[in-house]
């Protein structure tokens, strides 16, 4: 998972701590397996549903097998696994485009829904609003432009996963905005990955455009869908609730009802259900609890440790781990845009 750093600028005035709103979403988190098994597989089935084309019954079957293939979570472990994010950024727009030709044919295809939730939620993250991120100073239009697609990806996502919810749920949407604590208390375990994504997709959008009030408005309903994600799984995604929760506390003031405390409390649990080998954890406290208290010793600790993590020992996270060391590694470049200088503060 990844933090997102806004109103980056120049120079801070004295006493104006920049503040943050964050998400954090983990992209493509899953365990890797021999793709070559996959793409044999895959080519086979994709030929019988283009011989089969004339027969609606085999081609539906062929297409469903398709699409647990693609939806089987050792697929996402050929993009986790890679320790190139050049390479997964261009290719994933095709994967993206494939599912959705897949649901498509197959709508009601409960992996795939999740699967396509949790590629766009996690492209839109790595990929076009961490670029607009390191845009602000340098081309604010283009970042602005970059932010809004963003916004738009992470709410594709979002729809993608309550499409998933309402498939055991009908109209769970319309009760999650009518009464939130009843259409939270329908939901079992089994929906937790759901669950998450929704408010994964939906925290992301409110990042992406923090100055859309409506979008604002809808931030306590992220609060609550990711407090129940909590009861029903914590450990989903090696605690990817307790990341979220790192950057929603830690990112606000006490005024506006933030906690370093807290903060730090999910943190510690992140990185205990991570067994310390996800780099997320340490990126948020210094993008958020760091930056909130202008605490740059804290805020260089955090990020040196992310740093310092092998991307290779362990592989189910290399590709989320080396994407947090190029963020981290900017932001310790641009480190005085987000800390006061002492003696302008001075006064």
């Amino acid at each position: 998972m990844f933090e997102i750093p806004r109103g980056l600028r120049q120079r801070k005035r004295p006493g104006r701590v920049p503040q943050t709103l964050s998400v954090s979403t983990t992209v493509l988190t899953h365990p890797v397996s021999p793709p070559y098994l996959r793409v044999a597989t895959l080519a086979t089935v994709v030929m019988v549903a283009l011989v089969a084309g004339g027969c609606g019954l085999i081609r539906q079957r062929a297409l469903h097998d398709v699409a647990d293939l693609l939806s089987d979570p050792q697929a996402a472990g050929v993009y986790a696994g890679d320790d190139d994010p050049e390479l997964i950024a261009a290719a994933l727009p095709f994967g993206l485009k494939t599912y959705e030709v897949l649901l498509a044919a197959q709508p009601r295809h409960r992996p795939l829904l999740l699967a396509t939730a949790s590629a766009f939620i996690g492209y839109a993250h790595a990929f076009v609003l961490l670029p607009a991120e390191r845009l602000v100073t340098s081309d604010y239009r283009r970042a602005q432009q970059l932010r809004t697609r963003a916004a738009r990806l992470f709410r594709r996502g979002r729809d993608y996963a309550l499409t998933g919810l309402e498939l055991d749920h009908p109209g769970w949407g319309e009760r999650l905005r009518t009464d939130p604590p009843s259409a939270l208390a329908e939901l079992g375990p089994e929906a937790a990955p759901l669950l998450y994504w929704t408010g994964a997709g939906w925290g992301g959008a409110i990042a992406a455009e923090p100055g859309a009030l409506s979008d604002l408005a809808e931030l306590p309903l992220v609060e609550a869908i990711m407090r129940r994600v909590l009861v029903l799984d914590e450990g989903y995604g090696a605690g990817a609730v307790h990341e979220f929760f790192i950057t929603y506390e830690g990112g606000r003031s006490s005024l506006m009802g933030g906690s370093a405390e807290r903060a730090m409390h999910h943190f510690h649990r992140a990185v205990e259900l991570a067994h310390g080998e996800r780099a997320a954890p340490y990126l948020a406290v210094a993008t958020t609890v760091a930056v909130q208290r202008q605490d740059e010793t804290l805020f260089q600790e955090m990020l040196h440790k992310v740093l310092a993590i092998d991307v290779d020992q362990a592989p189910a996270w290399r590709l989320e781990n080396r994407i947090a060391q190029e963020q981290a590694a900017w932001l310790l470049d641009h480190r005085q845009d987000l800390f006061a200088d002492p003696e302008e503060a001075s006064p």
